[in-house]
């Protein structure tokens, strides 16, 4: 009977911990995989959602979006248009606690342009990734990408 207190205290006292130990509002709790291993790769759009709804139209405008973060530092992002690819690259790092992504786009012709995003889910097969108007004009809203990584 000790034996299975002992069992139930120690499980117990675990999953507090691990609940307690996650970087991202959506999880996962724990990862053995470090920030660095479960960013790198190549992810695809699969929801897009404003204010915590989905939103079908931007969803359609998006929905090719292709996402490549490389270990080294640097990104690929292209999303096919009606009649043209939009492609965008440069360098890719983490914010201080590793929950934001800070993308610096390269651009010869205006200068680098800085884009900051909040990460709130990154397992090896998920990232959501969070803006708000900076992105689109006009928009006072909140817009989360969830993308999932390309299986190899």
């Amino acid at each position: 009977m000790r034996k299975l207190v002992a069992i139930l205290l120690v499980y117990t006292l675990l999953s507090i911990s691990l609940d307690s130990c996650t970087s991202y509002e959506n999880g996962p709790a724990f990862s053995l995989r470090s920030p660095m291993t479960r960013i790198v790769g190549e992810w695809y759009l699969a929801d897009l959602l404003v204010n915590d709804k989905h939103e079908q139209t931007l969803f359609d405008r998006e929905a090719s979006t292709v996402f490549i973060l490389n270990n080294n530092g640097t990104y690929s992002y292209s999303m096919q248009m009606v009649r043209a690819l939009n492609e965008r690259s440069g360098m890719w790092s983490f914010g201080e606690d590793k929950t934001e992504l800070i993308l610096t786009e390269v651009d010869s012709l205006n200068g680098n342009n800085e884009h900051n995003y909040k990460i709130t889910r990154l397992s090896s097969t998920e990232m959501w990734l969070v803006n708000g108007s900076d992105e689109y004009l006009g928009y006072d809203d909140l817009i989360e990408r969830h993308f999932e990584k390309k299986q190899e």
